[in-house]
């Protein structure tokens, strides 16, 4: 018969942990000089993640500088647009042209059209 001794496993007593004791507990290490080489990359990466923050905040500023311009623009733009369309709708009008042209001698025909036709000999 093959025996083996086994030990038997102690039963250790459940405290009951309080919030301090789950936080301290999980980052209770000490700081020596393997852990700071350990943490070294991770701290470059926290930096590079960084640097592109400050640098994505500055590119949103100024595109919020310039899209703010852009729409002054535009709306500058739209004013001048609808203050041309009535000027030409205002300037296209029969009684304009009319006024217009009437100071270079030119005059409103008052007779109906003729038509002119033409005939092809045949050969």
């Amino acid at each position: 018969m093959n025996a083996f001794n086994t030990y038997a496993k102690v039963k250790q007593e459940k405290k009951k942990p309080t919030m301090l004791g789950k936080v301290s507990g999980k980052f209770d290490f000490t700081f020596d000089d393997q852990t700071a080489i350990k943490f070294v990359p991770f701290f470059f990466f926290l930096t590079f993640l960084g640097l592109i923050y400050i640098g994505n905040n500055y590119y949103a500023d100024r595109l919020s500088r310039k899209v703010s311009v852009l729409e002054k623009e535009v709306n500058k733009l739209r004013v001048d647009y609808g203050s041309r369309k009535y000027e030409f709708i205002n300037l296209s009008k029969y009684k304009e042209i009319a006024n217009k042209v009437r100071g270079i001698g030119l005059t409103e025909n008052r007779e109906p059209v003729t038509r002119l036709e033409f005939h092809k000999k045949d050969k």
